[in-house]
C-alpha cells in the first residue's frame, strides 16, 4: 500500500475515521467520464478496443476544421494516448485537443478535437487501448477549461467489513472536503519538489540543480541512486552526462549544459525544460496552501460563507486576506523564511509567479456507495463509490480523507 500525508480533515467531520484499502487493483477499479458544456461522456457497455470507429451517424458531406470525438482508454498514459493517436492520423500531436488529461491506471472517456483529419485514416484506425467513437464535426478545437467536471467510479479494495460500513456510512453524509494538493503535487518518489522549488525561490541556483541531480531514497531504482551518489561524490558533470540513465530527461538535459558550462547553474535551469522548473515552484505554492488551509479549518474558519471561499497561492502581486485568515497567510510565509518579492524572479523570466486563488473546499455531487465481497482478495470487502467533482480537483484527494490507500 500506498501511504499518503493527509491533513486533518475539515470541522464538519467530528469523528476522524480511515481505513487501509488498495487503489487502482484494476484499471477498471478507477473509471474517469468527462463532462463538458456541451458533453457526457460514457465508457463503453461492450468496449471494442482493436476495432475500426464507427462513422455511420457523421455527415461526409459538410466536413468543418475540426472533428470530435470520445477518445475511450484503458490502461495507457494520457499523453502516448494523444502520441498515437495523432500518429496514426499522420498528425502532430498539436493537431489533437482536449480539455483535461486522465490517468494511465483507469478506464477513461473524453472530448478530443481533431484538426482536418483524413477521414479515411479514421475509418481504418486500431489501437489495443483506445477507442474513438461518437464523432460530430465543430469550428473549433477543445481546449483546456472546456472541461466542467469528472464523473468517478472507483473501486477500493482489501477492505475489512466493520470499516466498510463506518466509511461508507461517512461518506454519504459528505457534501464537502478540503481541497488540499495531494502527495504527487511534493515529488512522490523522493518528495524533495518543494526544497527544490525554495532554493530557486531565494536564488540558490546551485544547490537546487545539485537537488535536482543528487538527492535520492530507498524507493528509487538502484541504478538511479548509484548515479546520484556517484556524481555527488565526484562532482563530475561530464562524466554524470554519460553514466545517468537515459530516462531522466530532465537531470541528462542539466548535465548536458553543465558538462559544456561548468558552473552556470543559473543557465542550466534557464535551459532545463519549463514546465519541469515551474512544477517546482508551483509545489512550494502547494505546501503554503495546505499549510493555511489546515490552520484556518484547525481553528474553525468556515470557507462556505460567501467572500471568503477560498486561500492564497503566494505570488509576489499577491494581497493577503483581512483579518485573522490574512494572520495565518503572513505566518506560513514567513515560517518558510520568504517574502512576497522573492517569487519575483527575474533572473529567470517564466518563472516569475504573480500568485492566485484556490477554492478552500470543494463539493461533491451525486455520491453513491455499495459495499460488496471482494472477488480479488479472500475475506475482504471492496466498496465502490461514484461521485462528481469539478475540474481540477482530482478524485485521490477525497479519497485520502477517508482511506489510507
Amino acid at each position: 500500500m500506498i501511504h499518503f500525508y493527509t491533513p486533518p480533515l475539515y470541522n464538519f467531520m467530528k469523528e476522524e475515521i480511515k481505513a487501509p484499502a488498495k487503489l487502482k487493483h484494476n484499471a477498471e477499479d478507477f473509471i474517469v467520464e468527462e463532462i463538458g458544456e456541451k458533453w457526457n461522456c460514457k465508457i463503453s457497455e461492450d468496449p471494442k478496443f482493436n476495432s475500426n470507429p464507427d462513422l455511420e451517424k457523421l455527415d461526409l458531406e459538410n466536413p468543418r476544421d475540426f472533428l470530435c470525438c470520445e477518445m475511450e482508454k484503458k490502461n495507457i498514459d494520457h499523453f502516448q494516448a494523444i502520441k498515437d493517436v495523432a500518429s496514426k492520423l499522420n498528425k502532430g500531436v498539436d493537431a489533437i485537443g482536449y480539455a483535461g488529461t486522465k490517468d494511465k491506471k483507469a478506464w477513461t472517456c473524453q472530448r478530443i478535437s481533431i484538426f482536418k483529419p483524413d477521414i479515411d485514416k479514421i475509418k481504418n484506425f486500431k489501437h489495443p487501448n483506445i477507442i474513438l467513437k461518437n464523432f460530430k464535426w465543430s469550428k473549433r478545437k477543445i481546449k483546456m477549461g472546456y472541461l466542467e467536471a469528472n464523473h468517478f467510479t472507483i473501486t477500493l479494495r482489501d477492505i475489512d467489513k466493520k470499516d466498510a460500513m463506518k466509511i461508507t456510512n461517512q461518506i454519504k453524509k459528505k457534501n464537502w472536503f478540503p481541497n488540499y494538493f495531494g502527495a504527487q503535487r511534493f515529488g512522490s518518489m523522493r518528495g524533495n519538489n518543494v526544497k527544490i522549488g525554495e532554493l530557486i525561490i531565494k536564488r540558490k541556483f546551485e544547490s537546487a540543480v545539485m537537488a535536482i541531480l543528487t538527492d535520492t531514497n530507498e524507493n528509487e531504482r538502484p541504478d538511479i541512486k548509484y548515479a546520484r551518489e556517484k556524481l555527488k561524490k565526484t562532482n563530475d558533470f561530464n562524466a554524470a552526462s554519460k553514466y545517468f540513465p537515459n530516462y531522466l530527461k530532465l537531470e541528462k538535459q542539466i548535465l548536458f549544459y553543465l558538462s559544456r558550462n561548468k558552473d552556470d547553474f543559473l543557465g542550466a535551469i534557464k535551459k532545463a525544460e519549463r514546465k519541469n522548473m515551474l512544477m517546482f515552484l508551483h509545489s512550494v505554492q502547494s505546501k503554503m496552501f495546505n499549510e493555511i488551509l489546515e490552520r484556518a479549518l484547525d481553528e474553525g474558519m468556515d470557507f462556505t460563507k460567501e467572500g471568503q471561499q477560498s486561500c492564497l497561492l503566494m505570488g509576489y502581486k499577491t494581497r493577503f486576506f483581512n483579518g485573522h485568515l490574512g494572520d495565518i497567510e503572513k505566518q506560513v510565509l514567513s515560517e518558510h523564511n520568504l517574502e512576497l518579492s522573492d517569487f519575483d524572479i527575474r533572473e529567470i523570466p517564466y518563472l516569475r509567479i504573480k500568485g492566485s486563488f484556490r477554492k478552500a473546499i470543494t463539493e461533491v455531487k451525486s455520491i453513491e456507495t455499495s459495499i460488496d465481497n471482494d472477488e480479488e482478495f479472500e475475506n475482504s470487502k471492496k466498496i465502490t463509490l461514484s461521485f462528481t467533482l469539478p475540474s481540477g480537483v482530482y478524485a485521490t484527494t477525497f479519497l485520502e480523507n477517508h482511506f489510507t490507500i
